[in-house]
């Protein structure tokens, strides 16, 4: 308790009015650390104020209102002194709010999806023919990173365009036929997915930094073919899943796609055609 005169403090009825914050919420941003108040008698506990704590106060709402939780207010507020350490942090928080409004208009995309399938009369669905070959040995130039999510894996071929046009990179003709992506998560990962994408290669070369030769032996795989966008993929996996348990085999190393015609084939998702392979046992 301070030598503050008690005259010129407000009790918690009033400061919340006048601050507009709940006595609720004032109550928890005193016991979080955030907002303690001037004076608490000892008697009845009973909180009180000072004018001079409006404009903290009013920093945490505005915070609050920004979508900034607790434990992040406690890291902004001492910042204010620091007009360009609070910029930065304002910005990264600005960022995710981006990227979650994204995932929510995705998510509210899909939403509209299901719905329109269910006011649409019921359509065919194309079967999915899964069957099982032997790929031959192959020597690939590739390029793996740990990538934010599925969705970055253009940002890596981006690298690897970019590597292909290098003055001291592979000539393009050294490249293919096969191009291709492995996924190395021993389980499904929305985010920080482990990625290799890479390209046949024919001949011998040194890569530049940051990639690799890869030399991988003889596969027998289950795979089937992606016609489309990649939203189809859930179902071609679960087609493979079930014919992989049918048939009694295991799983016998990582997951990858060969694109036959992709993206930077073709910008038309209508016109991808993607092979997808899981290696069986």
């Amino acid at each position: 308790m301070n030598d503050t005169d008690p005259t010129h403090l407000l009790t918690i009825g009033d400061f919340s009015r006048f601050i507009r914050l709940s006595v609720r919420m004032l109550r928890h941003y005193d016991e979080r650390g955030l907002l303690e108040p001037e004076q608490v008698d000892p008697f009845n506990g009973h909180r009180f104020y000072s004018p001079r704590q409006f404009k903290i106060a009013a920093r945490i709402r505005t915070l609050r209102d920004a979508g900034c939780g607790i434990d992040q207010i406690a890291r902004l507020l001492p910042l204010f002194d620091d007009t360009e350490a609070l910029r930065a942090a304002l910005d990264a928080h600005a960022r995710s709010l981006a990227a979650a409004a994204q995932q929510i208009a995705d998510q509210q995309s899909l939403l509209a999806n299901i719905i329109n399938q269910l006011q649409e009369p019921t359509m065919p669905t194309m079967p999915i023919t899964v069957e099982e070959r032997t790929l031959p040995a192959r020597r690939t130039l590739a390029l793996r990173r740990v990538i934010p999510d599925f969705a970055a894996e253009s940002e890596l071929w981006q690298e690897f365009g970019r590597h292909l046009g290098a003055p001291d990179g592979p000539p393009p003709s050294r490249l293919g036929p096969l191009w291709g992506a492995t996924y190395f998560d021993g389980e499904y990962r929305d985010s920080d997915v482990d990625v290799s994408i890479w390209a046949q290669l024919q001949g011998d070369l040194t890569p530049l930094a940051g990639f690799t030769l890869e030399q991988t032996p003889e596969q027998r795989v289950a795979w089937a073919t992606l016609y489309g966008s990649y939203e189809q993929m859930d179902s071609i996996c679960q087609a493979i899943g079930g014919w992989v348990t049918s048939h009694g085999h295991s799983l016998a190393g990582p997951m990858f796609n060969i694109y036959v015609v992709s993206p930077a084939q073709d910008p038309d998702p209508d016109n991808w055609v993607t092979e997808v392979n899981f290696p069986i046992a």
